[in-house]
């Protein structure tokens, strides 16, 4: 089973062997862990009380997922991160209803391919009891709404963004870019310090300031370099980070990424297009207004975007616009000619007769053959996404960082 510690991923493949169960793993029963103190708090996470029982619990679920790593550690920190999420859903006023719970359980459940009452009666015999899943899947469900609230009007992509991802995603070309790295300690004794650290240089917006930080706090070898890191192709980064840097304009720095015993943060210098050859134009979009050209000239100043022209025309009687998709074959020779030498956006402005008239040519959009069949749209999910999952990394680190955590 797949699993985030942010909450249930709920994949489509089969439930990895729920019906083998590790009971041999943890072999105690709640009255054994009752004569141990089992409601004894061993966990204080800003006063909420983390209890040996729930400890026992999040190990047994753990292990029933087949959860790498060390099953305690994984399962205290994950309690730990579930009291402060809760606490900020709570701050935003965030909660489910009985209903909105039960139906987020059977969707787990379904996505797992497995009735509810199957799945619970699997956890059952080994030894979860439902409330802990029924905690789980509450704490996950919850989190993504107070991320989704936080951050939604931060991550949509702008259109030159989603083509850039085409661009890349194009074996007939891709994206550059020139960033500077800084990686801080983060063992059992530095954490803290190196997150408290890491907020304030998410901050800098100056290359020139983050490149000293590196030279002064990074411990990798790009430090007597400033942390700067040569040209690299977008392609050639890792698939999570891959998304992140390409959401990022040039000055700015990613949200802390928490890997072992170090703490990550990329600054993007500069990017870049690259083109092994030319793409193959598909259609371009533009519109044409004609109309007198000293009030072309003056038009020219309220025009920002395509979409500025609709509203001109309404202006100017004098004005007559047309807008045309074509394939670059299809296009008049002398516009397209204007047309190749024009960005998305701009204008080219031209008189051509003698009683003062003229035309304005604005190219809207050009289209390119590529060899992927991911949409556009999909392409403007996967970077949302990957934004929200960024930055609800970097909001929970801040959480860490100001929370008052005690192990009894």
């Amino acid at each position: 089973m797949a699993f985030n510690k942010t909450g249930p991923l709920m994949p489509k493949q089969t439930f990895m062997s729920l019906s083998f169960v590790v009971i041999s793993l943890i072999g105690f029963s709640a009255k054994e862990l009752a004569s141990e103190g089992a409601f004894d708090t061993v966990i204080s996470v800003n006063k909420a009380a983390i209890t040996n029982y729930e400890l026992e619990q999040r190990i047994r679920f753990f292990s029933f997922l087949n959860e790498p790593g060390d099953a305690i550690a994984e399962s205290r920190q994950s309690l730990i991160d579930d009291r402060l999420k809760m606490a900020a859903a709570r701050k935003e006023g965030i909660g489910l209803t009985p209903i909105e719970l039960e139906k987020s359980m059977l969707d787990f459940a379904k996505n797992s391919n497995q009735g509810l009452d199957a799945l619970l009666e699997l956890l059952k015999q080994g030894g979860v009891d439902s409330e802990t899943f029924r905690d789980f899947v509450e704490v996950g469900v919850v989190w993504r709404e107070v991320v989704r609230k936080r951050f939604a009007s931060q991550v949509n992509p702008t259109t030159a963004e989603i083509d850039r991802a085409i661009i890349s995603a194009s074996p007939k070309g891709g994206i550059k870019v020139l960033l500077t790295e800084i990686i801080l300690p983060a063992g059992p004794n530095q954490l803290r310090e190196s997150q408290k650290i890491s907020k304030q240089l998410t901050k800098i917006t100056s290359v020139k300031v983050f490149s000293e930080q590196a030279a002064k706090l990074s411990v990798s070898n790009s430090r007597e370099n400033g942390g700067k890191l040569p040209w690299r192709n977008l392609k050639d980064i890792p698939d999570g980070l891959r998304q992140i840097i390409a959401g990022l304009q040039p000055g700015q720095v990613t949200t802390p990424i928490e890997v072992k015993n170090a703490i990550v943060l990329f600054q993007l210098r500069d990017i870049a297009e690259f083109l092994s050859t030319t793409p193959e134009i598909i259609s371009m979009e533009f519109s044409r207004i004609t109309g007198p050209s000293s009030a072309l000239k003056l038009a020219i100043k309220a025009i920002d975007s395509c979409d500025d022209l609709y509203g001109l025309i309404k202006l100017n009687k004098d004005f007559v616009l047309t807008t045309l998709t074509q394939h670059p074959d299809k296009i008049e020779p002398g516009i397209a000619l204007r047309l190749n030498s024009l960005d998305k956006d701009e204008i080219s402005i031209f008189s051509n007769s003698s009683d003062g008239a003229g035309d304005i040519i604005m190219l809207c959009k050009r289209d390119y053959k590529t060899l992927t069949n991911t949409s556009r749209d999909q392409i403007a999910v996967n970077i949302r996404s990957a934004r929200l999952k960024n930055l609800a990394e970097g909001y929970l680190a801040e959480l860490r960082t100001n929370a008052t955590v005690v192990f009894k």
